[in-house]
């Protein structure tokens, strides 16, 4: 049983590593192909890598690095509304954060690998190693994909084109993301994905001008909109006021957020800064519902969740409603799409929400009802029958007369005292012994046909059988001690 129970977890490992290493590549290629967002740079000059001392360089001025290696192309100057003068090189310290990124997943493979391939081990390395590479390249390679999607937006930058390489280590972490949810997490990775697709429509269709980005929609846009503006309201596309934030002074936005502002009328800035608060908002979730595909759901994630959609909605809703109040914007269409996305997202969260606490509910009722039924039992054959039972404090686990079976079968493999068997956290709440008995009932599955319990995965998420053990206690008194079940409940409670 024991062999069999790590034969059916093997493949789950080997689909972690393979997905491991296809987007260790991807962003190896981000690194190493020499094809830069600047025209005309070609060769080692537009290698991402090459370019790493003057990176360095920009964040922390060296002067033996002056002129060592090529000229960084992504450099992004960002003066946070005119706050630093001359700006501070973001895009300096996104390319030091992914170059270490890379380093630290080239030096995780080698344990996912062993881990991958030992037969003792139940851990998942390589797909805990995986989603935590993968997040934080996603996350840097993310804000490059912002730029360069901000400076096509504005159409004015000359010489500027799309960074291939830049987009191979994006699109390979992505992607791997997206496969690691749906395959490892299966209804609820499915559901994440689909919140990934709505917040990337309302990034594209509601910050971006998606006529810009994509030419061959401007004529069909143009003629959906009609008589409203193509942006979230007039011809403002979202992003402009963000630039203006962020960029206020450079060579993307002469004038900062606060100076355009002061050129308005009070509803008219009032609205322009709605339209910043909602993009920064939009770009926000985007990240955070694709990071997201790479979490397990929590109750706290559904509440976040439910929070920033119901912040999104509002906001789209007072972008909808501010331009009947002034003569110089009319009404959107984008604005109106970003509330009927972010209703979407938010209607979706809320079921998941509600679903989750009634399984918690019904899972929660029937290992009351077990319990019940289990001091039913054990106090009736502990107390006389003239006399009835009076406790001070309910007594949760009663130690049978009877011997258990497991202690009438002679134990050759185990011994009571050493234990060499595979540890986690819950195991190493448990004696010596405990965790001979555990690894024999629950891992080995030596006393008798289980299936109707999950298999216990060694370092893994176990939700669902600690819950199993205790819908079926009834069953399982007989075949484990007290000891390991009051262990399982104590740490249960702690899970939750």
């Amino acid at each position: 049983m024991g062999n069999q129970n790590k034969t059916e977890k093997r493949p789950h490992k080997l689909v972690a590593m393979i997905t491991y290493i296809i987007a260790l590549v991807a962003m190896l290629l981000g690194l190493f192909l020499p094809f830069c967002n600047i025209a005309g740079v070609e060769g080692t000059d537009a290698i991402w890598a090459f370019q790493l001392p003057q990176a360095l360089n920009a964040i922390i001025p060296i002067e033996g690095l002056n002129g060592v290696g090529p000229a960084l192309t992504y450099s992004f100057p960002v003066t946070f509304n005119g706050l630093i003068e001359g700006g501070f090189d973001l895009g300096a310290l996104f390319t030091l954060l992914y170059a270490l990124t890379v380093l630290a997943g080239l030096c995780a493979l080698v344990p996912a690998i062993i881990n991958t391939f030992s037969k003792k081990s139940r851990k998942n390395t390589a797909l805990k190693a995986a989603n935590f590479i993968e997040v934080l390249a996603f996350l840097f390679t993310s804000i490059f994909v912002f730029i360069q999607l901000t400076k096509f937006s504005f159409g004015d930058i000359e010489g500027y084109q799309w960074s291939w390489s830049l987009l191979a280590a994006f699109g390979g972490t992505l992607l791997m993301l997206i496969v690691q949810a749906i395959f490892y997490r299966k209804g609820s990775g499915l559901i994440k994905f689909l919140l990934f697709v709505l917040s990337t429509l309302a990034v594209l269709l509601c910050v971006y001008d998606l006529g810009v980005l994509i030419p061959a929609l401007k004529p069909s846009l143009d003629k959906m909109t009609g008589d409203l503006g193509n942006g979230l309201y007039s011809q403002l596309i979202g992003i402009a006021p963000v630039v203006m934030f962020f960029c206020g002074g450079t060579f993307m936005s002469s004038i900062t957020l606060s100076q355009a502002i002061e050129l308005l009328e009070p509803v008219d800035a009032t609205l322009f800064i709605f339209a910043f608060i909602v993009s920064f908002v939009a770009l926000i979730n985007f990240l955070l519902d694709t990071m997201g595909m790479g979490k397990n759901t929590k109750k706290f994630m559904l509440v976040s969740n439910i929070v920033r959609f119901s912040l999104q909605l509002a906001l789209a809703i007072v972008l909808i409603i501010l331009p009947f109040c002034t003569e110089n914007a009319t009404l959107g269409i984008m604005a109106i799409v970003l509330a009927i996305l972010s209703a979407a997202s938010l209607i979706i969260n809320i079921f998941r929400l509600v679903a989750l606490n009634a399984k918690r509910k019904k899972i929660h009722k029937a290992v009351q009802e077990e319990r019940e039924k289990a001091i039913k039992e054990a106090n009736g054959e502990a107390q006389p029958a003239t006399q009835d039972p009076v406790y001070d404090e309910p007594v949760i686990y009663h130690e049978p007369e009877e011997t258990p079976v497991f202690a009438e079968e002679p134990q050759s493999v185990y011994s009571p005292v050493i234990y060499n068997g595979p540890i986690d956290e819950f195991i190493k709440t448990l004696s010596t012994e405990q965790k001979v008995e555990f690894s024999r009932v629950f891992l080995e599955r030596q006393n008798g046909n289980l299936n109707y319990i999950p298999n216990y995965n060694v370092g893994g998420k176990n939700d669902k059988f600690f819950n199993s053990v205790f819908i079926y206690f009834a069953r399982l008194r007989n075949i484990v001690s007290d000891g390991i079940i009051n262990k399982m409940y104590e740490y249960k409670n702690l899970m939750d």
